[in-house]
């Protein structure tokens, strides 16, 4: 019982505080809620994470084109909090599949700044784009060998790709810009 109160209060915190994040168009606004509807394909547990990925899709096109070509698939991709470990703040664990759908489980470490965050859940995104444009790739066995012929070595002994770097950086400086275009008004 005092489990369920408690999920419920964090659950009424994280939708209150929804209703007090600054817009900065009606025209951001509705994109958001375009992005992240209940037939969404990228979805969270975490109020939190719901959060974050909601904000970024309000602030960065990138962030919103990602989390729409995923709507457009047969995946769907589960983002929740969650330690990746070697110093690693947001990783792409898994992928399984049944029949025609694949299902996509990414970790994200929330104890960075926001806008830190919600450029690694891009990143995280990107790579599982990259996993859906292969429609072989049906398992986490699968994923390591296609990540072994397109990825280069990062840190930390991960692959890593351009592309994910990239989407990453992109939808941080989407961020910061919004913030400093809202912070003048």
């Amino acid at each position: 019982m005092a489990k369920t109160a408690r999920h419920a209060t964090a659950v009424l915190a994280a939708a209150g505080a929804l209703l007090v994040v600054p817009r900065a168009s009606a025209a951001a606004d509705a994109a958001a809620k375009v992005v992240f509807t209940s037939t969404s394909h990228v979805r969270s547990a975490s109020p939190a994470i719901a959060f974050l990925m909601a904000r970024a899709a309000e602030r960065s096109t990138t962030f919103r084109r990602l989390v729409q070509d995923i709507d457009a698939s047969d995946s769907y991709v589960y983002v929740d909090e969650g330690e990746c470990g070697r110093g690693v703040h947001a990783c792409f664990v898994s992928v399984t599949a049944s029949r025609s759908q694949r299902f996509m489980w990414v970790k994200v470490d929330t104890n960075k700044a926001d806008a830190d965050v919600m450029g690694s859940i891009g990143h995280e995104l990107r790579h599982t784009l990259e996993v859906i444009s292969q429609p072989s790739v049906r398992s986490n066995a699968a994923k390591f060998f296609l990540y072994e012929g397109i990825g280069r070595r990062g840190t930390k002994g991960s692959r890593e790709t351009q592309a994910a770097t990239d989407a990453g950086n992109a939808i941080r400086s989407e961020i910061q810009q919004f913030n400093r275009e809202t912070k003048s008004e």
